[in-house]
């Protein structure tokens, strides 16, 4: 980025705007080169593509000057204009703060038993709303590339109670989603894909619906149901059509054949209308049941009400 001018009309932003505009902007740029990222190409004329290089590299090149113009502001406020006095004071100060660290660190040991009372006291608070709530019907979790709200970092109650809606027996639904990027395009890429795998480990739900990819990668580990083992009668019919989707298990994870073993352990409702009821952005939705569902029959409930559509 060659100036400061350029990184704005990169960003489509006058030179004039503020900082809460210019994160607004770039937040709004990332939304759309999700968006576009999972449009056919052919499909997003010359003028309307994104580069994703240079939005960053604009947005990085207008945050180090501001940073860079905020920090010589506060030298020339505290120190003075003349560089080689306010080095020399720089210097004395930070021979001076030193000596405070200690009283530094004490500090932070007691914000850290304040932050873990008060965490302790909001946990318990959320077991006692939790208890008072009804057992949950069923809960779900979409996983993979999908977007719900605001971004994958919205709010799911609503998810919840839409899903809640269309079954008027159950009492409660819990809804989850985990967004998953399908390629490592930054950092943050990279630290949703390992909060993706702690999600994983740690979440119970009864439900998957999950993209091409990621039901490939969990359904050769075992973690979801076989179907045609254990499916019930609701789902059994969709056996035997296009929508089963079997996978084969991993090497080493079968100890009594010596061939892979294959089994049908998605159905794929992407053809249905799931995203468009529920609210989800993604290109591909395949339920799956996990091995060790707690309400594997509203599961597949909920499976057959959408492959019906």
């Amino acid at each position: 980025m060659e100036s400061l001018k350029q990184a704005y009309e990169v960003l489509g932003l006058s030179e004039d705007a503020t900082k809460e505009e210019l994160e607004h902007r770039y937040y709004l740029l990332m939304r759309r080169l999700r968006a576009q990222k999972m449009r056919e190409a052919s499909e997003i004329p010359d003028g309307e593509r994104l580069d994703e290089d240079a939005i960053t590299r604009a947005y990085r090149f207008i945050l180090d000057y501001e940073k860079e113009q905020e920090s010589q502001a506060y030298i020339e406020q505290h120190y003075g204009k003349n560089k080689a006095k306010a080095e020399r004071k720089l210097k004395r100060e930070h021979f001076f703060q030193y000596y405070k660290f200690h009283i530094l660190g004490a500090i932070l040991v007691l914000a850290l038993i304040g932050y873990g009372i008060n965490s302790y006291i909001d946990h318990r608070e959320e077991q006692r709303r939790l208890a008072s709530l009804p057992p949950a019907s069923l809960s779900v979790m979409f996983f993979g590339e999908y977007f719900y709200g605001e971004g994958f970092g919205s709010d799911t109650e609503p998810l919840a109670e839409d899903i809640v809606a269309l079954f008027p027996d159950w009492q409660r639904v819990i809804a989850g989603l985990t967004y998953v990027p399908s390629e490592i395009r930054s950092e943050q890429d990279m630290a949703l894909i390992q909060k993706s795998m702690i999600t994983m480990i740690d979440d119970k739900s009864d439900l998957f619906i999950l993209d091409r990819d990621n039901f490939s990668k969990l359904a050769k580990q075992e973690a979801f149901l076989p179907l045609e083992e254990a499916a019930g009668e609701a789902i059994r019919p969709l056996l035997d059509t296009d929508a089963a989707v079997a996978e084969t298990l991993e090497p080493g994870l079968n100890e009594e054949d010596e061939q892979p073993e294959e089994h049908v352990y998605g159905i794929d409702l992407s053809d249905t209308p799931i995203g468009e009821t529920l609210g989800i952005t993604g290109n591909e939705f395949i339920a799956a049941i996990r091995a060790t569902a707690e309400h594997q029959q509203n599961a597949e409930a909920f499976i057959a009400y959408f492959a019906a559509q």
